[in-house]
């Protein structure tokens, strides 16, 4: 291994322990945000570590209708998310040393791959409640993934590729993209299927109401080790999604496009202030918007893939 090679790989475990540890942070940050809007005192931003920790202690407990891969697929998801901590421009604008491994497209079926599992885990339990978010997290994901797809594929028009170091290299340096229509309709579709992904849409989508729960009832079966690996899993995958939009869609600016450790450092500060901005803006539509009905997220949908067409045909009307 050369002296490159090894930076890079002593970068890579910067960046998965930067994300591994602030994304139950920035959740936290996020929830106390939403209690002083509404005029309350609200938990500890460091609530989601006490409950990480107090899950991990606690001991695990298994239906005894589902099987051995219900025990197994946490784990399975945890590490898919790992791995895309890897593979994605976080704090670095150039490779690090598994950044080649997958594109934009290969990322995306990674995080499917792992929608996937829960959704194959929920079904294992043969729990109604967990059988219902399952249902309801396919139903959205038939008309996101087609989408993002979508979103993808102009990126890749754009810049010739699909990687997104290079994406956020051409941003940097192409003033001319930046603020082109196309850029613009592409970032407003990626925001919208965000709020989506992430759980940051005006519906109470994680909560234990029955009337809107999705993410919360594909856990309703696991506790210990295994519910704090799908929660700790679900911070991560919402933490590196909100870095894409930020580092490739939306901000690009000041990511480093040399190796540099002094400048790496520098940019984790600037990133996560980054992504307090970005939660501010995620706790207000949280709470100043009044709760929607369930259904209502196809209109979220209808409007990111109106965003993502509206690009597609000024792009191939103007080649900008």
């Amino acid at each position: 291994m050369t002296s490159k090679d090894f930076e890079l790989l002593a970068l890579s475990f910067v960046q998965l322990a930067y994300v591994v540890i602030l994304a139950p942070l920035a959740v936290g940050i996020l929830r106390k945000i939403e209690e002083r809007i509404e005029s309350k005192i609200g938990p500890s931003i460091f609530q989601e570590y006490y409950n990480l920790f107090k899950l991990l202690k606690k001991q695990s407990i298994y239906p005894t209708t589902s099987s051995k891969l219900f025990e197994i697929i946490p784990y399975l998801t945890f590490a898919m998310y790992l791995f895309l901590t890897l593979v994605l421009p976080i704090i670095t604008a150039f490779p690090l040393l598994f950044g080649p491994v997958v594109d934009f497209i290969g990322g995306g079926l990674v995080f499917a791959a792992a929608s996937t599992l829960k959704k194959v885990a929920a079904l294992d339990t043969r729990n109604n409640y967990s059988i219902l978010g399952a249902s309801r997290a396919s139903s959205i994901g038939v008309f996101t993934e087609p989408i993002l797809l979508l979103i993808f594929i102009m990126f890749g028009v754009i810049s010739g590729t699909n990687n997104p170091y290079v994406i956020n290299n051409i941003f940097q340096t192409s003033t001319s993209w930046y603020f082109s229509l196309t850029h613009i309709f592409i970032a407003a579709a990626f925001f919208f299927l965000l709020i989506i992904e992430t759980g940051s849409l005006p519906i109470e989508s994680d909560s234990s109401n029955e009337l809107g729960m999705i993410d919360q009832s594909l856990n309703l079966e696991y506790s210990g080790k295994e519910l704090a690996l799908n929660k700790w899993g679900s911070y991560i995958k919402a933490f590196l999604l909100m870095n894409v939009f930020i580092n490739v869609f939306t901000f690009p600016f000041f990511v480093p496009m040399q190796m540099n450790i002094i400048n790496v450092i520098l940019y984790m500060f600037i990133n996560f202030f980054k992504m307090l901005f970005l939660i501010f803006i995620f706790a207000l539509i949280n709470t100043t918007l009044s709760k929607y009905r369930l259904m209502k997220i196809f209109d979220f949908i209808s409007v990111g893939f109106a965003f993502a067409l509206i690009a597609m045909i000024v792009f191939y009307t103007t080649k900008m």
